[in-house]
């Protein structure tokens, strides 16, 4: 971390054709590793498993879980001495079933156990040391070999490919790394990566003043899609909605909140394009993308095994909330299988009109502490908190945050057209949905806070869920 520090200090101190440049030799490494020849056949492979049929993909996810416990039985201690203490064996792994023959891994344990989790055969120079945004705890250092490294390229891209959008094709990032130094003040905002024929832009300098150079400097780059934060593309979109413009664009993705449906209604009025959602993890278990039919994401069942485990531990029946518990099957450098991962979703019961085998999760995937929960014992999600209060135009920002079960505060940034008509709305709103035992208020404040990484929480509960 002292030499990530270090590199990152002489970056922001370096004048912005160097940072440009630095960039793109990063671009130029990420090429090189996950890019090439060997990308185009993994890409072009991995399409075909689209085609597939559902025993297909079993018999593939089958095969590399065999191939995955027979490795860390033979070269990961924490998994070797966990099969040992309960007498298991890799012959008792044939079917996907079987993985719940082991328990659940939590982030403590990672935490705890992470020297035991790197396989003892895997060679540095394969390793490629990663960490979690920390968002809800302390970061994860995790140890990724090249292998996964380019297949998450791979299901990236192969998102991409049915939104229409290929690799060379310009594409513009709004996401949580700081391309230009906070400091600074006026444009340029972004960085390019000229290998990759991407553009990187600043998620921390969107102020109204800033906006016009941003639009300006997309206009002459010419994206044929963006990609970023739900959060982050609602203010780009809500900047061209004021003004009745639009920028067309060919696809927008976005990923790593939880994407209300008035953003996506809001992105896609401006951009003139249908936006793309997607759910990754830094620990590369599980990668989930939407379709041409945007009814929900499809599991890409190459990549990662997924259960929705829900009360109790049981699997969650269809259209139920539960956690994602997910295991890797590509990652043999720090294997996590049945990893608990803090993310909340349900299965869907109907098919994809799509028509592809790979299962579909609902579109509402939220961390847990999004999730209100009443004193009746109801889970309410954010996108139904979100849908109540959404089309309040006076409204800057927004945040409700749960203290326990009987107390909910929506902490409102509000426009100079803001009155008592509009927090008697939300009052209202909010207590029909979550019923008369719940207290609602509502707090003017001048901003809502972001993470370190530019994430934005539009509801915080700090009452646990009952799985």
């Amino acid at each position: 971390m002292e030499t990530i520090d270090f590199l990152q200090s002489i970056y922001e101190a370096s004048p912005a054709f160097i940072q440009n440049a630095g960039v793109s030799l990063y671009g130029l490494k990420i090429y090189w590793r996950e890019h090439g020849s060997k990308f185009h056949r993994l890409l072009s492979e991995f399409e075909s498993h689209l085609k597939w049929s559902e025993s297909e993909l079993q018999a593939y996810q089958e095969e590399h879980l065999q191939r995955l416990i027979e490795h860390c039985y033979a070269n990961v201690p924490y998994y070797r001495e966990l099969m040992q203490s309960n007498k298991l064996t890799p012959s008792d792994f044939r079917r996907v079933s079987d993985i719940s023959k082991l328990p659940l891994l939590t982030r403590q344990m990672v935490l705890e156990n992470g020297e035991k989790l790197v396989a003892q055969n895997a060679r540095s120079r394969d390793r490629i040391v990663g960490h979690t945004s920390g968002t809800t705890g302390s970061p994860l250092r995790l140890i990724w070999d090249r292998h996964v490294c380019l297949l998450k390229t791979v299901v990236d891209w192969r998102q991409k490919r049915l939104a229409g959008i290929n690799p060379g094709d310009r594409i513009a990032f709004f996401l949580g790394r700081q391309v230009a130094p906070l400091s600074q003040t006026k444009p340029p905002f972004w960085r390019h990566n000229w290998v990759m024929n991407h553009l990187f832009c600043s998620s921390f300098h969107l102020s109204p003043e800033n906006m016009k150079f941003y639009f300006e400097k997309l206009t002459r780059f010419q994206p044929r899609a963006l990609e970023g934060y739900p959060s982050t593309m609602s203010v780009l979109a809500g900047y061209l909605n004021q003004r009745n413009e639009t920028f067309p664009l060919h696809a927008v993705f976005t990923s790593s909140e939880t994407l209300q449906e008035s953003q996506r209604i809001s992105i896609e009025k401006a951009f003139a394009c249908k936006v793309f959602d997607f759910y990754g993890m830094a620990e590369r278990v599980v990668f989930a993308i939407e379709c041409e039919q945007h009814t929900g994401k499809h599991i890409n069942s190459d990549f990662g095994l997924v259960e929705i485990s829900g009360s109790a531990g049981n699997v969650s029946r269809a259209n139920q909330l539960g956690r994602i518990i997910a295991t890797g099957l590509h990652n043999f450098s720090m294997p996590l299988i049945r990893y608990e991962t803090s993310d909340v979703t349900s299965m869907e019961k109907s098919p994809c009109r799509c028509g592809r085998s790979m299962p579909l999760m609902s579109g509402i995937t939220t961390k847990d502490e999004d999730i209100v929960v009443t004193p009746d014992g109801r889970y309410v999600s954010s996108s139904i908190l979100n849908a109540v209060t959404h089309h309040l135009i006076n409204v800057a920002e927004s945040q409700i945050v749960q203290e326990d079960r009987n107390r909910v505060v929506m902490h409102v940034v509000p426009r100079e057209t803001y009155s008592a008509v509009d927090t008697k709305f939300i009052l209202e709103s909010l207590q029909k949905v979550l019923g008369a035992e719940v207290i609602v208020s509502v707090e003017m404040v001048d901003s809502i806070p972001r993470s370190a990484n530019g994430k934005f929480r539009w509801v915080i509960s700090k009452v646990p869920l009952g799985f």
